[in-house]
């Protein structure tokens, strides 16, 4: 029985552990690892919410413009709110010679639509509409 306890210690001697030092090196790279990784999602998720936010003041444009376009001549400013989006038109009318603002109506205008989200302003938009 005394043999083969001399044995076991023989083998478990000639066996090393991994000391503190390694331990608390291998934690360290492991938590910048996870720091990079982590950061790099909330990135990515900042991304996709600006993104988003893009892709919505872009549809909402077109749609205004498109009720513009159907709108008989003159338009007139507009202001509304839609899924959080304020969406603001504003109409100028201007000289058709020398595209200069004018008071009064001359047979064309310059339209501006103006998408905000969160009290920033995210696109505008500028166009102009004839009368025919």
């Amino acid at each position: 029985m005394g043999n083969k306890w001399r044995s076991i210690f023989k083998v478990l001697r000639g066996q090393r552990g991994d000391s503190l030092i390694e331990v608390l090196v291998a934690v360290a790279i492991l938590g910048v690892v996870a720091v990079a990784f982590l950061s790099a999602m909330v990135t990515a998720y900042h991304g996709i919410i600006l993104a988003d936010e893009k892709t919505m003041a872009e549809s909402l444009t077109r749609t205004e413009l498109e009720r513009v376009r159907n709108a008989s001549y003159p338009v007139v400013d507009d202001s509304r709110s839609v899924y959080g989006y304020d969406v603001d038109l504003d109409v100028e009318y201007i000289d058709p010679v020398t595209y200069l603002p004018t008071g009064t109506p001359l047979g064309m205008q310059k339209v501006t639509v103006t998408v905000s989200h969160d009290g920033k302003v995210v696109l505008v938009t500028e166009t102009s509409k004839v009368n025919r």
